[in-house]
């Protein structure tokens, strides 16, 4: 037994937890875990750990300095069913060997790197991995973000040769005035030429709720972007918009999205 030395997605349980504070005086859960297995990113499946290297120390801040509840709290209250009214409830509830799944990062701080638990979760949620392709989940999330672009710009299908089978070249609709107007003065007009208007590159609209939002910018956050740092500038942008989350509408929840993957996305 003895602590986790690498980067990875863990399935495991709580061996003990608390209510306590952090350094800077916030409401935190700290929590003692053992991992059972270890996402294998190459092989798709998950593999027992080494039982040499198999316990972390979470510390889990509950509220951030604006009052607001962070994502965290969020997924406290999915993984032990705390109601997130009353931290005197939370600090009574006996959470050992309750299942979860947790990712652990890198974390440097003043030139120190360790690990740490980053992220906590249901154990059935999916594992988050860095990986050198884009997933087919990333790319879902990617034509949320610029459907309305892909829409106004979609080339028109190209129907194929008779003759050859290949598909037949497509000439822009362009319509000439060969023969020139009379005005009812009888003065003539010179032809000329329409051209075809280019479509206008738009800017992306949609809705999405606060979660769909915040899940989005998660799975395409690069690697040297925290969770910690990533939920103070989605505190920061929501703040912006409406610093009463609730009246923030589904449109705006969607612009603060793409305004946050512009400074975190890894794509």
């Amino acid at each position: 037994m003895g602590l986790i030395n690498q980067v990875g997605y863990f399935k495991g349980y709580i061996v003990d937890g608390g209510l306590g504070q952090s350094s800077g005086g916030l409401p935190q859960e700290e929590w003692a875990l053992k991992a059972e297995e270890v996402y294998d990113g190459d092989n798709q499946e998950y593999v027992p750990v080494d039982n040499e290297h198999d316990e972390i120390t979470a510390y889990l801040i509950l509220m951030s300095y604006k009052d607001k509840e962070t994502k965290t709290a969020q997924q406290i209250k999915k993984i032990t069913g705390w109601d997130g009214a009353s931290y005197v409830d939370l600090c009574e509830m006996d959470l050992a060997n309750v299942p979860l799944s947790f990712l652990v990062e890198e974390n440097t701080y003043e030139g120190n790197t360790t690990l740490q638990v980053s992220w906590v979760a249901e154990p059935e949620a999916p594992p988050t991995r860095s990986v050198s392709k884009i997933s087919k989940e990333d790319a879902q999330a990617l034509q949320q973000r610029y459907a309305g672009i892909l829409a106004s710009t979609k080339a028109p299908t190209k129907a194929a040769s008779a003759k050859s089978g290949k598909p037949a070249a497509t000439e822009p609709e362009t319509k000439t005035e060969t023969e020139p107007k009379t005005t009812a003065k009888g003065k003539k007009t010179s032809s000329k030429t329409i051209r075809p208007i280019a479509p206008k590159t738009t800017t992306p609209v949609g809705k999405c709720s606060a979660d769909d939002a915040y899940n989005t910018c998660h799975k395409l956050k690069r690697d040297d972007v925290t969770v910690e740092k990533l939920n103070e500038l989605w505190t920061a942008a929501a703040a912006e918009v409406n610093k009463d989350e609730a009246k923030i509408t589904e449109e705006q929840w969607f612009q603060i999205k793409e305004n946050l993957l512009k400074a975190v996305s890894k794509v």
